[in-house]
């Protein structure tokens, strides 16, 4: 019984490897807003980064440093049209950005994307207290 537990342990650990790579070094996070909406704002949700389709509802890690994101902003209630736009961010290691689009006044339709916020991603800091 023994030596089929430890076969069965080398024949995982690739796998085991494979799903923490994602996450072995420091790593930014990028999400639409959505925790506390605000009269004018809407979500942003995040289409590209770096020219890399992102399929939504995802959430993969991403290196800190400078990316080129692209995002989609809907459109006024009741319309099916989208707006796409492109921003740059600087990915701060162990950090969450949530993106948003606010109009300038209620009956404007100039949405303009931006960073709603950012908070520190516990976990992470944890992990690579040298990151900050």
């Amino acid at each position: 019984m023994k030596p089929f537990a430890i076969s069965i342990l080398i024949a995982i650990a690739p796998l085991l490897a494979g799903a923490g790579g994602k996450y072995s070094n420091p790593y930014a996070l990028f999400e639409a807003e959505q925790r506390r909406p605000a009269a004018d704002t809407r979500p942003a949700f995040i289409m590209r980064i770096d020219e890399k389709y992102v399929k939504i509802g995802t959430n993969d890690p991403i290196a800190p440093g400078n990316h080129e994101v692209e995002l989609s902003i809907p459109g006024t209630p009741g319309s099916s049209q989208s707006t796409r736009v492109k921003m740059t961010i600087e990915a701060k290691p162990c950090t969450r950005y949530y993106f948003a689009a606010q109009r300038s006044t209620r009956s404007a339709r100039d949405w303009e994307a931006f960073v709603a916020g950012s908070e520190s991603i516990r976990e992470c800091v944890k992990r690579f207290p040298d990151a900050k």
